[in-house]
């Protein structure tokens, strides 16, 4: 008999341990990271969902319900709208929480939070209403809702006349009491009455206090001269402004409110004005061109010669430059040296060769800037930094290169070499009058002949006129 009782027990003990072991692997199994619980917060339905998951859809949820949520503030007979959603906010994480702890809690009773919920047929609803957890941002929707606008008090203004500096006193008035209305709000808040129009308490507010010292540092500047910049823009002049900061300060005390005081301006003209300026002569570039080449010793010292005889040549109105008249004879006691030069359309040494390179580039820096072409004459062969119809050729006591300034202004050549980039550049300088644009084109009527043609356009792009400026015919 007492056999078969300690066995009965070991079966039962047995049994109770299958069902443990059952239960703990069913409690292991059970563990993931949604919420259990049969509960919608504010009407959703957060069973299912992650906690973040949750957070987020009830979040959405309150913002599109209260994201146009505004209060209406009377001040002074004018109506105010002011946003109430950047104050508002809900207590959602510790709600979500406490709803995800079923089933989150020691692994062992997961199995016991499941049965419990399975047995149980109860949903529960929660309603989570907003609260002003944003105080701080009270400040900012009232500003943004213009409030102190409805405020009839008159703020003291200053005005500069070309003499003077006018100040009119302000006038106290009835300005809101903003702690007040603040705390309102909040009451207002806190019963959800969103469509109360709230009497924005008020107070006497007198105007701002002029700060004389910061007005002045405000409106104060040193007279400056006009001038010109690296890129030969102008920098506009600057008219001293000052005034007697005390005396100001001490009549505005004195002055009723409402009252105009005047206070004369200490005028400091500039040296050098805008208009002075804008009248130098050389303040545009007109036109400018490079071309590349070297070449011998004797060739580059040539070029340098050439390019130190133009360089700085200033032209008067109407006044003619000769290319031969400025460098002068190309001979040995002047420096120039032998190089090659092109005689009856065959390759030669004599002496000053080379030079011709700084005339077809001055030719063309003179076409960029719209001036007459005098004298011009093309090489009996092509040469290799120029294309056909481009070049300008001169010979001593024969061809020389002029041209005659025809603007009303005079113009100044600016010439260099580069020795490193073995490159020749002309620039001429004066003042430009309109903002016409120059495009420099050759037609050929044979391979060994061409013409030049200057077009002149306007600022809309509209061609001013077309002239032929060169004719050209070279040896085969």
């Amino acid at each position: 008999m007492k056999k078969q009782m300690k066995n009965g027990m070991i079966k039962v003990l047995l049994f109770c341990l299958v069902i443990l072991i059952a239960y703990g692997l069913w409690c292991h199994f059970l563990t993931d990271d949604v919420i259990w619980k049969k509960l919608k917060i504010n009407g959703i339905a957060v069973q299912g969902m992650t906690k973040e998951e949750a957070i987020e859809a009830i979040s959405e949820d309150f913002q599109e319900k209260y994201k146009d949520t505004r209060m209406t503030v009377v001040l002074n007979g004018k109506k105010f709208k002011v946003s109430i959603y950047p104050v508002l906010g809900l207590d959602v994480k510790s709600i979500v929480e406490s709803a995800y702890s079923l089933g989150h809690g020691s692994w062992f009773t997961h199995g016991t939070d499941r049965i419990e919920l399975m047995n149980s047929k109860t949903k529960e609803e929660v309603t989570l209403m907003p609260e002003a957890r944003n105080k701080e941002q009270l400040d900012q929707v009232l500003e943004d809702a213009g409030i102190l606008k409805g405020s009839t008090t008159v703020q003291t203004s200053c005005e500069l006349t070309d003499t003077e500096l006018v100040i009119t006193k302000g006038k106290t008035g009835t300005g809101p009491d903003m702690d007040a209305l603040k705390e309102e709000i909040l009451k207002a808040i806190s019963i959800e009455d969103y469509e109360t129009v709230l009497e924005c308490p008020t107070k006497e507010t007198p105007p701002d206090e002029l700060d004389m010292d910061a007005y002045y540092e405000q409106v104060h500047t040193e007279a400056k001269d006009a001038s010109l910049d690296e890129d030969n823009n102008i920098i506009p002049a600057v008219t001293g402004i000052s005034f007697d900061v005390k005396s100001a300060a001490r009549k505005l005390k004195k002055a009723k409110d409402g009252q105009t005081i005047t206070i004369p301006l200490e005028i400091t003209l500039p040296e050098v004005s805008t208009e002075e300026i804008e009248a130098l002569p050389y303040l545009n570039l007109l036109g400018t061109y490079t071309t590349y080449g070297g070449g011998t010793a004797n060739r580059v010292t040539n070029l340098k010669l050439a390019v130190a005889a133009c360089d700085g040549v200033e032209l008067q109105p109407g006044q003619v430059f000769s290319y031969n008249d400025t460098l002068g004879p190309r001979t040995e006691e002047r420096g120039y040296k032998e190089a090659t030069v092109i005689v009856g359309g065959e390759h030669a040494q004599d002496i000053g060769g080379g030079i011709c390179q700084i005339s077809t580039t001055l030719f063309m820096a003179c076409l960029q800037s719209d001036l007459t072409i005098v004298e011009r004459h093309n090489h009996a062969a092509r040469i290799d930094y120029v294309d056909d119809g481009l070049d300008a050729a001169v010979v001593w006591g024969n061809q020389d290169f002029r041209f005659q300034n025809n603007t009303a202004y005079p113009v100044k050549i600016e010439a260099s070499y580069d020795e490193k980039e073995e490159a020749v550049t002309v620039s001429i300088y004066g003042t430009k009058t309109d903002n016409n644009t120059v495009e420099i084109t050759t037609e050929h009527s044979d391979p060994n002949t061409c013409k030049t043609y200057r077009s002149v356009y306007d600022e809309n792009g509209t061609l001013l006129r077309k002239d032929e400026v060169g004719y050209s015919k070279y040896k085969q």
